[in-house]
């Protein structure tokens, strides 16, 4: 009961309808998660979908599909699939690649693809070793005998092993599967360093949650260049240093497809833009109906300043430096550039809001005119720049290479390399000799069966007068 059970189960993993059915539905699911945008926050599917939509969107996974339990599943299962249906076959390959090649008689002759004879009027333990020489420069010879009888018979053969070609492929592809679900414990985030600070805190892609490194990372400096005639950017780079256990342990300069590696963290330069920290913003406050002089408050998004005139106070709501209206008039920043520094300033009068309005640095009369009785102006922004970072960490990426290379590796075999074997026998035949050469490959039999020509047309030079029947 208990094998038949084993058998039943062996069966199932080892069926290739099983992996025909699995490959259907992975190339359906990558259909899906080519087609729904993947790890994208809520607003974008909502958009999109209704919100029963989304929620059974988001309870199957459908919005992180790859990493998904049920497709790490399917991967899994093709896999233990892929690994059972190579070890089904192995024992009969293993016996085929030991056993010992026979020697060339009736039976074996009528299954050989290849083969020609013709009569030699002498033959002698001399041309023998003639013979034997000129096969070497075609094919390595593997074995050579005489027997009882006088028959000469010779056996050569290369490429034996080429037919692991199938198996390494197979495992290259298991490689690269099982380096693919490694790599779902590993993470990848986004980091802003403004020149001068350290940080060793990230927000994971696609979430809002933070993860903390076991080192920090510092940005000594930040650079970027610009086309000329305009402000796209031709490189950035930055200068980073990580600290680990208060020691500076490694310093690298990175740029775009130059990363730092530590601690299998890899550090890739991904953005840049300017950011307006605390008492960055100069605002200047003329009260227009007293007709004071214009006074200058430092200020930071977030932050409510108490003005002179009692019960009155102001608050920068938002700060953009580079301001633009997009869709449905939205406010939005172009780019991180200091091009159109703006700024949304909020008044109240005890506690209960005024009024609210954008001042802009570049025009500060745009806007200056407004029905309270404050007019603001935005007189300076001492902005930092501020490099934006990915960290990934994937324990599988080497494993991917390793089945990478495997898979080329195999694929090389497969399509270049080939099993040929040769067999040549001479024996006395009625006061003359009969030689007799068959031969096989595995594949690519034009190119073995010109070979095999070759050597037949070699092997007759010998004899001018010997007929072929």
């Amino acid at each position: 009961m208990k094998n038949s059970f084993m058998k039943s189960v062996w069966s199932f993993f080892t069926s290739l309808k099983l992996t025909i059915t699995i490959l259907i539905i992975i190339s359906l699911t990558s259909i899906v998660g080519t087609i729904i945008p993947q790890n994208e926050p809520p607003s974008v599917y909502l958009h999109f979908y209704k919100p029963a939509t989304y929620r059974l969107m988001h309870f199957l996974d459908i919005d992180n599909m790859y990493h998904s339990w049920w497709f790490i599943a399917l991967l899994a299962l093709f896999t233990l699939n892929l690994i059972c249906c190579s070890l089904n076959r192995f024992p009969a390959f293993w016996r085929m690649i030991t056993q010992k090649e026979r020697d060339l008689d009736e039976q074996l002759l009528k299954t050989l693809p290849l083969k020609k004879t013709h009569r030699l009027k002498s033959f002698d333990n001399q041309a023998w070793e003639k013979l034997i020489s000129m096969v070497k420069k075609h094919l390595p010879v593997k074995t050579t005998a005489l027997s009882p009888s006088g028959a000469y018979q010779l056996f050569a053969e290369q490429g034996k092993f080429s037919r692991f070609g199938f198996y390494i492929t197979h495992f290259g592809i298991v490689f690269i599967i099982i380096g693919g679900i490694l790599g779902n414990l590993g993470y990848q985030g986004y980091m802003q360093l403004v020149e001068g600070s350290t940080n060793d805190t990230m927000v994971l892609k696609g979430t809002t949650q933070e993860k903390k490194l076991d080192f920090s990372i510092r940005c000594d400096d930040f650079q970027v260049t610009f086309y000329e005639g305009g402000q796209r950017p031709k490189d950035f780079t930055s200068d980073l240093t990580i600290i680990d256990g208060g020691k500076e342990v490694k310093k690298k300069r990175i740029e775009v497809n130059d990363p730092l590696q530590y601690k299998g963290v890899w550090v890739y330069q991904s953005s840049y833009g300017t950011t307006s920290g605390e008492g960055a913003l100069t605002l200047g406050v003329n009260n227009r109906t007293a007709g004071d002089q214009t006074r200058n408050y430092q200020a930071a998004v977030g932050e409510r300043l108490s003005l002179e005139e009692a019960g009155y106070e102001a608050e920068v709501k938002r700060f953009v430096p580079d301001f633009s209206l997009g869709k449905n008039n939205q406010v939005v920043s172009r780019s991180q550039q200091l091009k159109n520094p703006a700024a949304q300033i909020a008044l109240f009068k005890d506690g209960a809001l005024l009024e609210e309005q954008w001042i802009f640095q570049n025009y500060p009369d745009f806007h200056g005119a407004g029905k309270g009785p404050y007019r603001f102006t935005l007189l300076n922004v001492s902005a930092k720049e501020y490099t934006g970072l990915q960290l990934t960490r994937d324990p599988g990426v080497w494993v991917v290479w390793l089945g990478c290379a495997l898979l080329c590796l195999g694929c090389y075999i497969i399509c270049f390399l080939s099993h040929q074997r040769l067999w040549i026998q001479v024996e006395p035949a009625k006061g003359d000799f009969t030689l007799t050469m068959a031969g096989a490959s595995s594949k690519n039999m034009l190119s073995f069966s010109q070979t095999f020509e070759q050597i037949q047309k070699q092997l007759k030079q010998p004899d001018k007068t010997g007929s072929n029947p």
